[in-house]
This record gives C-alpha cells, structure tokens and sequence, in this order.
C-alpha cells in the first residue's frame, strides 16, 4: 500500500479526474487528485492487454519539496487481463503502482535531482495529458513475461522422457580429441 494516501486525500474522494493538467501549477498549489480512469483511454497500455476493460484507480499528490523541487506522488491501482506467456490462457493481473516523479523542464536538470526521485520531463508548458502520464507508470510495471504463478501447464509438458535424452546423447558431436587420440594410439 502507498503510504501517505489515508490521509493525504480524506475530503477529496472519487472526483472526476481533468482530462488534461498543468504539472507544475499543480505542484504550486499543492493539489491533490483522485478518481478513476478508464483502461480504454491508454492505447498504448492497452496493446498489450487482451481487452481494454476496467478502470485505474488513481490517487496523485503534487507538491514542491523543501529545496523547492516539483513533483507529483502517484498510486495507480488497477487490474488488467493479460495472456499467460506459459499457457496462452487469459489471466487478470493486479497492478499497484507506486512513483515520486520530480518535474523537471530538460534531460539536463535530471542529474541535479534527489536519488528518491523518478525524472519526469517536461520541455514546455503545453497541457499533459493525465492518462499519459497513468499510462506510461503502468506500462512500466507490466510484466516481461506475465505467467500465471500456479503450475498452469498439464504435467506431461514438463517431464522429460528418456527418448529425449537418448536423442541428445546420438545427436552430439565427436570430441576433437578423439582424433588424436587415435593418433596416439596408431604408434
């Protein structure tokens, strides 16, 4: 769980989100945001789901640190169907994401920032896009290879046979040191 969150955001429960924010403005004035967005608003997250229903619970706290660094505090909880990697089979996939993202204006600010902090890059003033930024947290903590973790494959796809290690032991070629061997062995 996020630490913080209980009671952080206790009068500000389940408001509908702005489609589009002002990082830094918002991290001016200290606004706290919660509420949900849908999964079908994340294209890019959604390609690699089976479907893009559902929705991501989102909580962000934006604020200026005490040597006056913005930043935005971040919890994305949602569930997402994803195909098992192992069994092909459909599998839902808890997500809870937590992220402290420093606002900086250039790549060249990020090296200046406290190791607690994620970079979040914003070369211009133009209105972010809330569900880019939900989205991208997400896509980053989605699985290489999502696998279900119970055993979801019959038995028999993980014994191997003795035929198959016959085969190997045919199948390998001669050392190169046999053919000296009988070299040697000729004098």
């Amino acid at each position: 769980m996020f630490y913080g969150f209980s009671y952080i955001i206790p009068s500000i429960m389940h408001q509908k989100l702005p489609k589009e924010i002002d990082p830094f403005r918002l991290a001016q004035t200290g606004l706290k945001l919660d509420g949900e967005l849908p999964l079908a608003t994340m294209p890019r997250l959604t390609k690699s789901l089976q479907n893009d229903e559902g929705v991501v619970n989102v909580k962000m706290a934006f604020d200026m640190d005490e040597i006056g660094t913005p930043y935005m505090r971040g919890n994305f909880i949602a569930s997402v169907s994803v195909i098992c990697e192992r069994c092909m089979e459909p599998m839902m996939l808890d997500l809870d994401v937590d992220c402290l993202l420093a606002m900086v204006s250039s790549e060249r600010k990020v090296e200046g920032l406290a190791e607690q902090y994620d970079p979040w890059i914003l070369e211009n003033n133009d209105p972010v896009l809330l569900s880019s930024v939900v989205e991208d947290e997400l896509i980053l903590s989605l699985p290489l290879v999502p696998r279900h973790e119970e055993v979801c494959l019959p038995d028999e796809a993980w014994s191997v046979g003795d035929d198959e290690n016959e085969l190997i032991e045919v199948d390998k070629p001669a050392s190169p040191f046999a053919v000296l061997e009988t070299l040697k062995t000729k004098h």
